[in-house]
This record gives structure tokens, sequence and C-alpha cells, in this order.
């Protein structure tokens, strides 16, 4: 009997640490999620070639356009 208690034990237990790993990977996504949330866009898809125009304006290389 005394066995059966203390595997009942060490399996709640584990359930425990299970649960609360669980909990912390929650948590952890919740804030990658928030963050991922908050980033802000800093630069447009056709800002490159926008830059390169703006580069050869003032390179004074307008022509090879």
């Amino acid at each position: 009997m005394k066995k059966k208690v203390e595997l009942w034990k060490a399996q709640l237990q584990e359930e425990k640490a299970n649960s609360h790993q669980e909990g912390n990977r929650d948590r952890d996504r919740e804030v990658a999620r928030i963050a991922i949330a908050s980033i802000k866009r800093t630069i447009e898809f056709d800002d490159a070639i926008q830059i390169k125009r703006d580069f050869l304006v003032i390179i004074g290389a307008m022509n090879h356009l």
C-alpha cells in the first residue's frame, strides 16, 4: 500500500510539473504573439526602387532609368 501511495505522489508531482511547463509555454507564446503584433513595418515593398531612383537623381544619372 505504501508503494502505491508513493507512486501516486510521484505521478501527482509529475502532472503538476507538466502543467506548470504548459502554463509557461502558453505564456511565452502569448508574449511572442504580442511582440510580433507590435512590430511596425519600417520599409515597404517598393522602397528599394524609390531609394535607387533617389540615389541616381543625386548622382546625376537620371537618364539611366
